[in-house]
């Protein structure tokens, strides 16, 4: 009885899946899923995904329809049969292949490898939408009466080579029904790559902070930026340009406008799926006084506690240090904040 099970399983292994024999001898049993760069991929159920480079490749024999490039461009379709030593044929045709002309292989149910391609790069050029809202909501009581609420609007829409970015947020904050915070930000900016590494930017924030006096406080810079590094896990990218700054304090008597620079650096570094950090500093000295400046930075902390991509927490700080500041008022204006955030598109 054993004898005949082995025998069994001799003759109907090749009608289980594709076949492939290699030079040294072996034979693979699997699904072929295609070919490519001159190397077959072969799916087998004991190795997983295996490539087989063409010249370790005896033959080929599989029940499913295939369809071939060559390397003179020229598409078959059919059944592959095994031929001689490194060739194969296709059932209903005379013409004998070998597997060093081959360009792509790939099941003939499934799309052509070039229009794949042509259609990943249609993808990579569309302009795409990309949104969030963050809510920041703190408060305390006994001792002390505090209350403060926050939100954040983020929207982006671009692809590999350029980008729009706006942003709007407001925070209101109270302590001992005394106002401590009251403030509202507005922001866009826009990247276009010239090169894989280089890009030009356009930027401008705005503020209005009624307990610090701001009536209105705008900078807009105009530059490059270099993306010094830029991988899965750590992106690293250093911008410098030309700027002004404009400010309208209602202590001060005249408005304060001055032409000035813009440097910044913009990090982000993914530690594991769920937790990364990310942080973006911006100087902007006057052109005419280097130590007439305005230094703000917003770093934080993020946690996605679930395998959902739809939302966040972010734990972080944002200051400006401004050496003009208001009459009576501090240079450093710092808070902490925690903000759920949902991203949606």
């Amino acid at each position: 009885m054993r004898m005949f099970w082995a025998w069994l399983l001799l003759f109907t292994t090749p009608l289980l899946g594709d076949q492939v024999n290699t030079m040294d001898g072996s034979v693979l049993i699997g699904e072929i899923l295609g070919m490519k760069d001159g190397n077959l991929t072969l799916k087998t159920s004991f190795a997983g995904k295996v490539k087989i480079p063409h010249p370790s490749i005896s033959s080929i024999s599989s029940p499913n329809s295939f369809s071939i490039r060559l390397d003179d461009d020229r598409v078959f379709d059919g059944v592959m049969v095994a031929k001689e030593e490194k060739k194969f044929g296709l059932e209903g045709l005379s013409n004998v292949f070998e597997f060093s002309r081959i360009r792509h292989l790939w099941v003939s149910e499934e799309n052509d490898p070039l229009i794949m391609v042509s259609q990943k790069k249609a993808e990579m050029l569309l302009l795409k939408w990309n949104h969030s809202v963050g809510f920041d909501l703190s408060g305390s009581s006994g001792n002390t009466e505090d209350f403060g609420v926050g939100i954040r609007l983020d929207s982006s829409l671009g692809n590999r080579s350029r980008e729009y970015d706006l942003y709007l947020a407001y925070n209101y904050s109270t302590k001992k029904n005394s106002t401590t915070v009251d403030e509202t930000k507005l922001g866009a900016e826009y990247d276009s790559r010239f090169f894989d590494e280089l890009a030009w930017y356009v930027k401008t924030d705005l503020e209005n902070d009624r307990l610090e006096e701001i009536d209105l406080r705008a900078t807009a810079a105009l530059g490059l930026k270099y993306s010094w590094i830029d991988n899965a896990n750590y992106k690293l990218s250093l911008r410098a340009g030309a700027a002004s700054r404009f400010e309208k304090i209602r202590s001060r008597s005249k408005d304060f406008a001055e032409p000035a620079l813009d440097f910044g650096l913009e990090y982000s570094h993914q530690f594991k799926k769920s937790i990364s950090l990310v942080s973006d500093l911006t100087y902007v000295p006057a052109l005419s006084n280097f130590s007439d400046f305005l230094l703000s930075q917003d770093s934080a902390l993020v946690l996605r506690p679930t395998q959902s991509k739809d939302w966040n927490l972010r734990s972080g700080v944002d200051g400006t240090y401004n050496t003009t500041p208001a009459l009576n008022k501090e240079e450093l204006d710092f808070k902490y904040y925690f903000r759920v955030v949902y991203l949606f598109n």
